[in-house]
Parts: structure tokens; sequence; C-alpha cells
């Protein structure tokens, strides 16, 4: 490998004039060196896009891009076409880097195809970084998984590795050899890509080092505001999996890994259904029962996932055969930690 490669940081940007300027500047200020920065203006009505301009002349690493607003999804696909590097990194422009960031994820790459750092939810004003809370790391800490079987994924679902694109360093080889790009035109397209590239990735690598600080105070942020729109993207995103993977695929181990993210999937949805559910519509809550009834999967002979996350999500799988009344009665998150959630879990088995 060069010893030291070209790494893009792809930075879509879409009315952050609040906030661009920090972002940038952790990028030129970064320890490492031979990075490319592409900053995409997504349709700003803002100033945003006057003030990358303005940033790219600080530094010829900087390249900007405009476009009509496509979406977040499509912005990131663009940066990836104009990309040169050996590594993708994906950065969003409300949020900043370690300054040691790129370095410990490249010093880290070898011959893994994606390195992870640890994510911090944090408070940023004028350069002071208030640290909250990390986004889900392995709790082993530095740790390689070869990936064989599955291992990122079913780690994913038995421990909450946090299933988003940013602050992985990706070798674009990788991405190119399996076609991998977003999903566009939808929300919550991280949940979609963190299941293709860790189905497909051999030797992923996280590193228990913070490597970029995530922005939880900006309320303009997709996040924070919900609605219809995400329900309809994440039925999307299961649909999708379903009929790729779990339907039209012929190998056994995918079908049945696929089968088990599909019920971690169903556990976000009900999830989020229930939780927003005064923002919701009733015809997108009829939708969501018409889904998750097309997306049950059969019984297979496969012990991917420890004992009491097997039976919680062959418990899921059937309850989500019922009406969202009754699936909002009896659903209940992982794990299985109570009487009352083992109680429950009998009580769904039970259903008919």
């Amino acid at each position: 490998m060069i010893s030291q490669p070209l790494v893009s940081i792809i930075v879509p940007c879409y009315n952050v004039e609040k906030y661009v300027e920090e972002c940038v500047n952790s990028i030129i200020s970064q320890d490492y060196k031979n990075w490319e920065g592409i900053l995409i203006n997504d349709g700003s009505t803002d100033n945003t896009l006057d003030l990358i301009k303005n940033i790219k002349e600080k530094d010829d690493r900087i390249r900007v891009f405009s476009q009509e607003n496509l979406g977040l999804s499509a912005t990131r696909n663009k940066g990836i076409e104009h990309s040169n590097g050996v590594f993708i990194f994906f950065l969003d422009s409300d949020d900043v880097l370690d300054s040691h960031a790129i370095q410990t994820l490249v010093s880290a790459a070898s011959n893994n195809d994606i390195v992870t750092g640890i994510t911090v939810n944090s408070k940023i004003e004028n350069k002071y970084i208030e640290k909250l809370s990390h986004l889900y790391p392995p709790k082993e800490g530095n740790v390689v998984f070869e990936n064989n079987h599955f291992e990122v994924l079913i780690t994913a679902m038995e421990s909450a590795l946090t299933p988003v694109a940013q602050n992985r360093l990706y070798k674009k080889d990788f991405l190119n050899k399996n076609n991998i790009r977003f999903k566009e035109k939808i929300l919550h397209e991280d949940e979609l890509w963190f299941f293709e590239t860790m189905l497909f990735a051999r030797n992923v690598k996280y590193i228990d080092q913070e490597t970029y600080f995530y922005r939880t105070d900006n309320l303009d942020s997709i996040t924070k505001n919900v609605g219809d729109g995400n329900l309809y993207s994440y039925l999307e995103i299961l649909e999708i999996i379903f009929k790729k993977y779990y339907i039209n695929n012929t190998d056994n181990n995918i079908k049945a890994v696929s089968a088990r993210y599909l019920q971690y999937l169903k556990k976000l949805i009900i999830d989020f259904a229930i939780r927003e559910k005064d923002k919701i519509s009733n015809a997108s809550l009829l939708k969501v029962e018409e889904t998750l009834k097309k997306t049950h999967t059969k019984s297979d002979n496969f012990t991917l996932l420890n004992k009491r996350n097997e039976a919680y999500y062959k418990a899921l799988n059937k309850l989500s055969l019922f009406p969202f009344q009754t699936i909002e009665k009896y659903f209940f998150r992982n794990p299985i930690n109570s009487i009352r959630k083992i109680f429950k879990l009998i009580r769904i088995n039970l259903l008919k």
C-alpha cells in the first residue's frame, strides 16, 4: 500500500452556513496531509455556497461542486464519482474531526476494507467541544473482524453497533468492486448502506480512539424533524433488503443474516412508529402493517445470535403479522433482561 494514500473526504453541504466553516477547518487542520476535500453544495438557499467557495481559496486541496437539491444520498454518490482517493471518508457538514482523525484511521488501514473510529456525541461552539457520549463501538475496543461469517452485522444486532456511514474509512476499490452506492431519494439511507457494506466487507477494523465529533445541537438536522417520510423510507429499505438479499438470493447464509437484519429493522421501525405516533398519519401506520406482513421471513436452521436474541427476533417476526394496535400492545425492546420481558415474549408466542 502507498505509505501516504490519498483520502477523499466527502462533505455534502445543505444550508449549513452556521457550521460549515468549522467543519472544513477541521479538515484543513488534519495532521495527515494527503487528502482532498470534496464539498458539494446541494441546492442551499442560504450563504453556504459562497462560504465554501471562500474556503476553497485557503487550500487548493479543497474542491467545490454545486447542484440542485438532490438529497444526501445523491450528493454522497456524486462525491464518490468525483473522488480520486484510495480511501473514501464521509463527513457531515455540521460535524468536526479530531485533528488526528485521518492519520489515526489510515495508520490502521492495512488490508482492511473499512476502518472505524469512535464517534462522540458533542455540543460544539467556537472550537469548544463538550463531549456527551459515544456512539456504540465494540466492547472489545481495538478489534478486527475478518467478517467471513458476517460478524459485524451479527455484532450490530447483538451489541447495538451504530449503523452510520460517516466516520469510517472505506477502500474505494471495495465499494466499486461490490457496486455499493447510497440509495437515493430516501431518508435513513445509512441503515441500508451499513447492511450492504458490512455484508461484503472483509477485514473490518474498529479502533478505540475518538476521531469524530457529532453535533447534537443542530435543530435544523433531519434527525430532529420526523414524520411520515421517515417511516416510508424505513419501510422501503425493509423491502429492498427483503427482495434483494432474502427472496432473490440463493446463498442460504446471506438469507439467514438478512432475515435477522430484517427483524432488527422491524424493531427500529416499530419503536419509531410507537414513539412518534402523534406525528404519523393513520395511512402510514396502515402501510407499516402491510409492509411488516409482506416482509415476513420463514424459520431456518441457523443459530447466528445468542439464544435470547434468536428468541426475540423470532417473536418479533411473528408479532409483525398482527394489526398495529396489537403490535403496540405487546412490543418491547431488546434485551430480554427482566421477568416482565420474558413474560411478554411468552405472550407473543401464544398469539393466534
